[in-house]
């Protein structure tokens, strides 16, 4: 299990820096633009993301909408890195002890 939770670290820390480092890239180019996590689920998806809106909003939590609303504006990388992080120190931490 500590090896799993270790590789989804690693694969959060991995695609955090890729998106970074697409957002580096685009800045460079002359277009400051953020690339946060729906763009990227637009891109892959539309409909699974218009699909998901519909089932929160007319589900039995319409208010749970606008939160998720601002997750998926922040940046991408803001949202892989931190729980990356959290998941790569924590299972280093117990497979010490």
């Amino acid at each position: 299990m500590r090896t799993f939770c270790a590789w989804l670290g690693v694969g959060l820390l991995i695609l955090g820096a890729a998106a970074a480092l697409a957002e580096l890239l685009t800045y460079v180019q002359g277009a400051p633009a953020t690339l946060s996590l729906g763009q990227i689920w637009f891109k892959i998806n539309a409909n699974s993301l218009v699909g998901f809106q519909a089932l929160i909003e007319k589900g039995p939590a319409p208010w749970l909408w606008p939160p998720i609303q601002t997750l998926l504006i922040a940046p991408s990388w803001l949202l892989l890195v931190p729980p990356g992080l959290v998941l790569v120190l924590a299972c280093r931490l117990r497979s010490r002890a």
